[in-house]
C-alpha cells in the first residue's frame, strides 16, 4: 500500500488570526504551531486550525528548544509571519528606528535555530522608506541581517488583487532559502485586463469588489451612518483637499477591487464605504470586509465586532499567501 507524502510543515509567528496560516493550509501545508501574544487573536487561530499547537505567549520569552518540544521534533519546511518592524524598541540609548532593536530580531533568532528550508517575512510597504535616526534605510539592515543567517533572501511589493483578492492591499514579502535554489515570488494570477502569457497560460481579470458584496436588503441598519457622519465626511474632504494632501472618505468603485482595509476599519468605515446615494452611506460588515481580504466564509472570527474588524484589518490575505505557499512547494523536496 502506498504511503501518504508528508505535508510540507509551517510555523507562524506573529500570527494574529492567521491570514497566512490559511493560505498555506489552503496550499496543502500543515500548520504546526502558530504564535502570537494577544490571546483572542490566538483564539480566533485555534477556531480555524483545530489540529495545530496555538500558543499565547512573547515571542520574546520563548526558545527555540520550547518549540521543537511542542511540535515533537517535526520537521520544519518554512517559518512565516510577520514581526512588527514599525513598532521599535525605545530601550537604553539605542536608536529606536533600527529593526535590530524589535521583534523582527527575534524572527532571525528562530529562523537560526529551527533552520528551516524557506522562511516568509511580509510587512507593510513603507518599510522600504524607512530609516533610522542616523538616516540608514531600514531595509538595507534587514538585507545585512538576513545575509548572516546564511539565507539566501528577495523581497518585493506584491499587490494583492494580483492574486485573486478584490483588494489593491500591497505588502511588502520577503522569501528567504538556504537550499542553494534560485526562488522567487509567485507570477500575478490575475490582471486589470485579462491576457495569455507566453505559455499560453491564461490570466484572469481582477475580482471587483461587487462580486462579493452582501445584497443591501440583508444590511442591518447599525452599519448606516447618521446625516451628521456624512456631513463630517464631506467637511473634511473639502478641508484636505484644500491642504493638498488626503481626500477624506473612499468610497467603493463597484467594478473594481476595493481600498485596502485598514485595523483602524472599525471607527467609521473611511477606508472603503459602500454609496448608494448622497444621503446613504455604510460601512461594510465584517463578513464584506473578510471577503475583500479573500477568507472564506467559513472562516470563524473570535471577539466584539470592533476586535474582528481589528482582526482582518491586520491579517495578511489567505489567497496571496496561498500564491507564495504554491510558489514555495515547488522547490520543497
Amino acid at each position: 500500500m502506498r504511503k501518504n507524502k508528508r505535508k510540507p510543515a509551517v510555523i507562524d509567528l506573529f500570527c494574529g488570526a492567521g491570514g497566512l496560516s490559511e493560505g498555506f493550509h489552503q496550499a496543502g501545508y500543515e500548520i504546526l504551531l502558530g504564535i502570537d501574544n494577544i490571546e483572542i487573536f490566538m483564539e480566533t487561530f485555534r477556531k480555524n486550525h483545530k489540529k495545530s499547537i496555538s500558543l499565547c505567549e512573547d515571542i520574546k520569552k520563548i526558545s527555540s528548544k520550547e518549540i521543537k518540544e511542542m511540535i515533537k521534533g517535526k520537521k520544519v519546511d518554512v517559518v512565516i509571519g510577520g514581526p512588527p518592524c514599525q513598532g521599535f524598541s525605545m530601550a537604553g540609548r539605542r536608536d529606536s528606528k533600527d529593526p535590530r532593536n524589535s521583534l523582527f530580531m527575534e524572527f532571525i533568532k528562530i529562523i537560526k535555530e529551527l533552520n528551516p528550508d524557506f522562511f516568509v517575512m511580509e510587512n507593510v510597504r513603507g518599510i522600504l522608506s524607512m530609516k533610522t535616526s542616523k538616516k540608514k534605510p531600514v531595509i538595507d539592515i534587514i538585507e545585512k541581517e538576513f545575509k548572516k543567517t546564511g539565507y539566501k533572501m528577495k523581497y518585493r511589493v506584491l499587490t494583492s488583487s494580483d492574486y485573486g483578492v478584490p483588494q489593491k492591499r500591497q505588502r511588502v514579502i520577503f522569501i528567504g532559502t538556504n537550499t542553494g535554489k534560485e526562488i522567487d515570488h509567485p507570477k500575478p494570477t490575475h490582471s486589470k485586463k485579462p491576457y495569455r502569457t507566453l505559455g499560453g497560460k491564461k490570466i484572469l481579470p481582477w475580482v471587483t469588489v461587487g462580486k462579493v458584496l452582501m445584497n443591501k436588503k440583508e444590511i442591518d441598519k447599525i452599519f448606516y451612518h447618521s446625516q451628521k457622519m456624512i456631513d463630517g465626511f464631506n467637511k473634511r474632504k473639502k478641508k484636505n483637499s484644500a491642504k493638498g494632501y488626503g481626500f477624506g472618505a473612499q468610497f467603493l468603485k463597484m467594478d473594481k477591487p476595493s481600498y485596502t482595509i485598514s485595523a483602524r476599519y472599525w471607527k467609521d468605515g473611511g477606508d472603503a464605504l459602500v454609496k448608494y446615494s448622497d444621503n446613504e452611506i455604510r460601512m461594510l460588515t465584517p463578513l464584506e470586509c473578510a471577503r475583500i481580504q479573500s477568507f472564506p466564509d467559513t472562516f470563524k472570527f473570535a471577539g466584539s465586532k470592533r476586535v474582528i474588524y481589528t482582526q482582518i484589518g491586520n491579517a495578511v490575505p489567505p489567497l496571496l499567501a496561498k500564491a507564495i505557499a504554491m510558489e514555495i512547494k515547488k522547490y520543497i523536496r
